[in-house]
This record gives structure tokens, sequence and C-alpha cells, in this order.
């Protein structure tokens, strides 16, 4: 850190001796030199940022502005890992194995999350731009960013007035390039809910409150509120029907968003990924072993359109321990693998699946079709658990990017 500081203070002292030439006034100087130790900081990796918080009171306050963090968020980053959860490993008191992405690996930020004392334990629900939504026993949930170890206890959502306590889903809506704040999507079933009846809370980081939708909503069936996805300024969400939702944040809208069109002898959508990267929204069918298609939405809503088409020819050569050669090749799972995520790259070329194999988990890329293993599963932390089985699903799997993000 103290080279880093050097660099910074030479590029001041520089612009400062420049300035005096051009006779500004202090005031003018002063604000120059914040616009100029702003340019540079947002370039830098967050751990240094956090560290940077202590130099001085002035480092602290630019560091901690909203404005800067704001700033901070226009520069692309590429993701940091996924937090996993080990499928129906432990039901109370999760544990996270840490799949590392970053160029510079470092530890795991944290195996359990422990920032407040839950009996049940935290679990993670989804991660959005920088903050975990989380978790724990008698209803409660908690915002938390791991960055900065910082964590908010939300109240709970008002459950009443014809509204039943089966939880559909609660999503997080956060785009911090456009404001500080973040939304709570809490979907509810009405006591009508045969009737496809739903009911909807809203909370505001703002307002530091729930409020109500304002009525209750019909809901095609099939559609799987559980696992939304912030994308496009809105939570979407993926059905088995040819119909689904997304919720727009901005607008507080509930809105129709059509699925793939559900092949001729099936009798619903099945998916086995969705979610978003690089601001992009994925869906993988899942209506044979290989190939399969990796679809990606308009974002105008008006329909899906082919982005990759994946053989896994290739990844069963390498990993003929993938192949379950007790099954019929024709059935779904005559291949033992299960798809984390699809990662976007800011040079498109550059982007990859990661694809969980009996053992490990490898990184495989979309335009050569080349592989790589990222983690040896057998052999990550001390889970007393038969590692050659899937432990990893992607609704276990949770994005993290680092971030200085307030809660």
């Amino acid at each position: 850190m103290p080279s880093t500081i050097t660099t910074i203070t030479n590029s001041i002292i520089t612009f400062t001796s420049s300035s005096h030439n051009y006779q500004q006034s202090p005031s003018e100087v002063i604000a120059n030199l914040d616009d100029l130790l702003t340019e540079i900081l947002i370039r830098l990796p967050i751990k240094s940022l956090l560290k940077f918080k202590s130099v001085s009171k002035h480092w602290l306050s630019l560091i901690s502005n909203p404005f800067f963090c704001r700033r901070l968020s226009l520069i692309r980053k590429p993701i940091t890992g996924l937090f996993v959860d080990r499928v129906a490993l432990k039901v109370n008191n999760p544990e996270y194995d840490f799949i590392n992405l970053d160029s510079n690996p470092s530890s795991p930020p944290f195996r359990t999350l422990t920032f407040v004392n839950d009996s049940y334990g935290i679990q993670i629900l989804q991660s959005c731009n920088g903050l975990l939504l989380c978790s724990g026993g008698h209803g409660n949930y908690y915002i938390c960013n791991p960055s900065t170890n910082q964590y908010r206890i939300l109240p709970q959502p008002r459950v009443g007035g014809g509204v039943s306590r089966s939880i559909l889903g609660v999503n997080l809506a956060f785009d911090p390039s456009k404001s500080s704040y973040y939304k709570v999507v809490y979907v509810g079933a009405c006591d009508s809910f045969l009737d496809g009846q739903l009911h909807m809370e809203i909370y505001s980081s703002e307002t530091g409150d729930w409020r109500s939708y304002g009525g209750t909503l019909p809901a095609p069936s099939g559609i799987n509120f559980n696992t939304g996805v912030f994308w496009n300024g809105a939570i979407n969400w993926e059905s088995s029907s040819e119909t689904s939702l997304y919720f727009d944040v901005d607008q507080e809208k509930v809105k129709e968003m059509p699925m793939p069109p559900i092949p001729d002898g099936w009798d619903r959508g099945i998916y086995q990924y969705f979610g978003e990267s690089g601001g992009h929204l994925h869906l993988i069918d899942f209506y044979g072993t290989s190939p399969f298609i990796v679809y990606e939405m308009r974002t105008d809503y008006s329909g899906w359109f082919v982005k990759h088409h994946v053989d896994l020819g290739g990844v069963t050569a390498a990993f003929p321990e993938m192949i379950r050669t007790y099954r019929d090749p024709q059935d779904l799972d005559y291949y033992e693998y299960s798809i984390l995520g699809v990662v976007r790259e800011e040079n498109d070329d550059d982007s990859y699946m990661l694809l969980h194999l009996p053992n490990k988990v490898v990184h495989y890329d979309l335009k050569d079709n080349t592989l790589k293993e990222v983690l040896d599963v057998a052999s990550n932390g001390s889970h007393a658990v038969d590692a050659s089985s899937l432990q990893y699903r992607w609704f276990g799997a949770f994005q993290y990017h680092k971030s200085l993000a307030s809660v």
C-alpha cells in the first residue's frame, strides 16, 4: 500500500505544480485535486480502497461518498468468484464453498455468515451487484456486503389482510450505477392462490420500510418466484409455461415475459440454468443430453435468441467419468453435470461457462470449447460428503462482486 500511495501523491504533486502555472484559485485547485484523486482511486482494487479509507478523514469522506461509489460501479470489473451451497448438505447453519475466478486469487471472504447470531444460521437467497440478500430463522431477512462486512436487518414484510404465510419468493434489485438505494420484493400467496392470485410487498432502503404493491395480481402457472434474477432494471422470473413475468423496478409494474417455445412432445419447459452476467440474461434448456442451447433475452423483452449451441462431446472425452454408463444415452441424466454459471466477459470472445462435474468444477470456453479445471471439489474444504456426486446447482451459486456499496 505505501508504494501505491506514493504513486498517487506524486501524481497530485505534479498536477498541483502545473496548476499554479495557470494561477488557479485555492478552491479550484482543491476541487481539481479531488477530481484527479477520484479518477485515480476508482481504478484501484476494492481491497486497496478499503485500506485507503484510513489514510485521512478527507480520503474516508471521498471514498465513502455515494457519487464515488456510483463512478466506481461504471467501471466494469470481472466477477471475483461464486459462493456455492452444497445441496442438501446442511439445513441449518449452511456452509459455503468458494470458486475463485479472480486473476489474483485470494482467500474466501467467509465459509459461514455470522454477522448476527441467528439460531437457524444465515442462508444466501440471492446476490446482486455486490450485495447479498439472506434469510434466517423466524422470517428474518438481511442485506449484507461481504466486502465491507456491513449488514442491515430488514423489518419483516407486512403479511396480512387476506394473505397467507406461504412465501413464494424474496428478491433483491440493486443497480449501483443508477442509485445507492436498493429494493427487495416479496411475493406471497393469497388465500385465493388456487385462483392464481398473488400479493407483493416492496422494501426500499431509501425509506427503510415495506409497502404493498397495491392489491393482488394474477400469475400464470409454473413461475418460479424463488429464483428471480435482476437484469435490465427488473426482477425476472423463469417459468415452465410459455409466459412468465418480470417486475420493472423503476415503474413498479409487473409485465409479461415470453419463454422459449416448448418443443413438440413436451408439456412444459425444462431449464437447467437461468442467470445474468455482464448485462445479459441467459436461459439454458434441458430437452436432451447434448447439444443444448444457451438463450439470451432481448432488452425489449420481444423474445429469446440463440446465443450458443453447446456440445458436450469434447467434455465427455476429457472427463469420461461424467458419463453414466448404466443409463440409456437418450436419458436426460446420461451425463452427470450441472451448469453453475454463464460468465460474459467485456470481450465476448472470452466468455465461458462453469460446469460442475464429478469431483471438479471446470471452465468451458464458449468460443473454442477448451477446458480447464478451476476447483477440485474433493479437496475443497473439510466436508465429509461424497465428492463424486454433484453437490452444486445453479440456484445455489451466487456471484461475488467486490463492492463498496452501503447497506
